[in-house]
């Protein structure tokens, strides 16, 4: 009898219970050449580390992530495209999403000259479209500390207090709670943050900072690059940085023959690398055209693996 009555409570548990499906929803990179063989985009709330060699890519390659957005924006027609070709790569409970703002924050650059770079190498409209669609941060010491004369040397390291270097802490996290929530946003760079604040910040504060953001980033929803050139940091460093965020793209020059390739490949990335790996892709062959940015040309796969 006993029996019986924890028979029918387990059943009755079991029936009343609600049944969750966890959604993953992905934001698409934008790079369709990229997006379509990842199936979608990447992971909302992801941290992503865009680790590059001069001139590999990495940059061109969140330029190109935030244009493609910008006229997502601008243009619904476009958006609605990229939106059924992108859902019919998509797996049973998983989901699209789109952010709502492209944020950029830079250290060194002005819009000015961040739109510059744009307009020659880019199509005109990069430039524009990104430029109406952008929230754009100047946190380099030209914005934040003027002097009022051209000439000084407001980048001398003898110049800044740590009052200054705790100013552009503060700025950061301000413009990241207030932007970065449902948002594409771009940090550009990590080497210029961790120099700007290291007399304030030291390496066990810029690893706690780089945790506190990522665990940011699962709140805010949408999808935050750090661009950080390869080699500037020690490799140990380097790794620590690596162990710390969602997912690391690694953008790189090989020789292919008797000429420099671009590539990219992916050193982690939580539920994008089993796409990878059952593809068996090892290697993104890329490069940076004046028609369309950044784009993939060819992915190298390792064949007859079982």
């Amino acid at each position: 009898m006993i029996h019986k009555e924890i028979v029918n409570q387990v059943n009755n548990i079991y029936n009343n219970q609600k049944v969750i499906n966890i959604i993953l929803n992905r934001i698409p990179t934008g790079i369709s050449t990229l997006d379509s063989i990842i199936k979608g985009g990447f992971p909302s709330g992801s941290l992503v580390l865009l680790l590059g060699d001069a001139g590999a890519g990495s940059t061109e390659f969140a330029y190109t992530s935030a244009v493609m957005h910008s006229m997502m924006k601008k243009n619904p027609e476009y958006l609605k495209s990229v939106n059924d070709q992108l859902k019919m790569l998509m797996q049973k409970d998983e989901n699209l999403k789109f952010p709502k703002r492209i944020c950029y924050i830079s250290f060194t650059h002005t819009k000015e000259d961040i739109m510059d770079e744009l307009g020659h190498t880019f199509p005109p409209e990069f430039a524009s479209t990104l430029s109406e669609n952008m929230i754009f941060k100047d946190l380099s010491p030209n914005s934040l500390f003027p002097t009022g004369n051209k000439e000084d040397w407001v980048s001398l390291k003898a110049l800044r207090s740590v009052d200054e270097e705790r100013k552009i802490i503060n700025e950061l996290v301000s413009t990241l709670d207030a932007s970065a929530p449902n948002s594409l946003v771009i940090i550009d760079s990590l080497t210029s943050l961790f120099h700007s604040c290291n007399r304030f910040m030291s390496w066990n504060d810029s690893i706690s900072f780089l945790e506190e953001l990522q665990r940011k980033s699962k709140k805010w929803d949408g999808l935050v690059y750090l661009l950080l050139g390869r080699g500037i940091f020690e490799s140990m460093k380097e790794e620590e940085m690596m162990d710390v965020v969602d997912g690391v793209m690694v953008f790189e020059w090989f020789e292919e023959g008797f000429s420099r390739q671009q590539a990219m490949y992916m050193k982690k990335f939580r539920s994008v690398m089993p796409h990878i790996a059952r593809d068996f892709i090892i290697r993104f062959n890329t490069m940076v055209t004046n028609k369309d940015g950044f784009v993939v040309t060819n992915v190298k796969r390792i064949f007859g693996r079982k």
